[in-house]
């Protein structure tokens, strides 16, 4: 409770707290049946006894035991008084999709429709410290920069909705330790352990020997993400301040694209698709940028996703709707 306090604290001293310290406002909480989902929808009833709360459970239905889990999320939240929204979704994806990455959109597409639904301006997820750190691990694994890096943002305005994880500094065994001593019972996703799953081998195997290793590793990981987050802010504000210099009705301005160095492009690049809907990958901002400097005249460049970017005369093209492959 303690933590979600701090949370709200820092969050109302910024332009986005205010829907968030106001209990006249409802506020949705993602909540599993584990442990963490648990301790923070029993620390927000607590903070705000008087507000609405709406507890939310997504059903993924990727394991057997899912009907049980919305079960438990159900009995629970009657135990305490308050309803709770069952989200069925379906988990869609194509051949080299990460089943965890797919889940995590659909799951976080759901939550955030049913606050908006629900008039909520904040949804709290129940992320802790460890899921932190293994989120920067699985970053660097991935050979991520330091918007990778950063892992997960304390708060983030994201589909409508504010999404804040006031639990982000809280370590896993003291949030299960303070729920037995409660006797609150939570349920255990045996997905979270499974050695099949990065993140659950990350859980099984190297974060013991990180204890080991250095046992304030949750405090340290923790503060090398904040530290990744503030070096990618800035990069995202340098990129917005040069996309402004060469965006135009029909696409980018070569010119000053071209006469900055490769690095400086890229971030220009990733945040002019990112702003046309489309999501990209390292090795397509790299391509695109060699092929802008090695084309000459008008010619296709490279395709992204369904959309298709060409270099005509002195602009960069996209036509997001056409179908093209990399």
């Amino acid at each position: 409770m303690a933590a979600l306090r701090r949370f709200v604290r820092v969050q109302a001293a910024q332009a986005s707290g205010g829907a968030l310290a106001d209990p006249a406002r409802p506020l949705a909480v993602a909540f599993s049946g584990g442990a963490d989902s648990t301790a923070l929808l029993l620390a927000a009833l607590r903070v705000w006894p008087q507000r609405a709360v709406h507890a939310l459970h997504v059903h993924h239905g990727l394991q057997p035991a899912a009907d049980a889990f919305a079960e438990h999320a159900r009995e629970r939240c009657a135990a305490w008084g308050l309803g709770c929204q069952v989200l069925h979704v379906q988990v869609r994806r194509a051949r080299g999709d990460s089943l965890e990455e797919q889940a995590r959109l659909a799951r976080h597409a759901a939550l955030a429709r049913a606050a908006r639904d629900l008039g909520c301006a904040w949804l709290l997820l129940g992320h802790h410290a460890d899921d932190q750190a293994e989120s920067l691990l699985l970053a660097l694994l991935r050979g991520a920069g330091p918007a990778g890096l950063a892992a997960m943002p304390p708060a983030v305005r994201r589909a409508g909705v504010w999404l804040g994880r006031p639990l982000l500094e809280c370590p896993a065994p003291r949030l299960r330790a303070e729920l037995d001593v409660g006797g609150v019972p939570y349920v255990r996703d045996p997905m979270n352990e499974d050695p099949a799953l990065r993140r659950g081998l990350i859980r099984g195997e190297l974060l013991p020997v990180l204890d080991r290793l250095e046992p304030a590793w949750r405090r340290t990981l923790g503060r090398s993400a904040a530290l990744c987050a503030q070096a990618a802010g800035h990069v995202r504000e340098q990129a917005a301040r040069d996309l402004r210099d060469c965006r135009g009705e029909a696409g980018l301005r070569l010119e000053p694209l071209l006469a900055w160095d490769a690095p400086r492009r890229a971030q220009v690049l990733r945040a002019w698709l990112s702003e046309l809907g489309l999501r990209s990958n390292a090795a397509q901002i790299d391509n695109l940028s060699r092929q802008i400097e090695a084309s000459a005249g008008a010619s296709v460049l490279v395709g992204i996703g369904r959309a298709r970017l060409w270099r005509d005369s002195g602009w960069l093209r996209c036509e997001p709707g056409a179908s093209a492959a990399l």
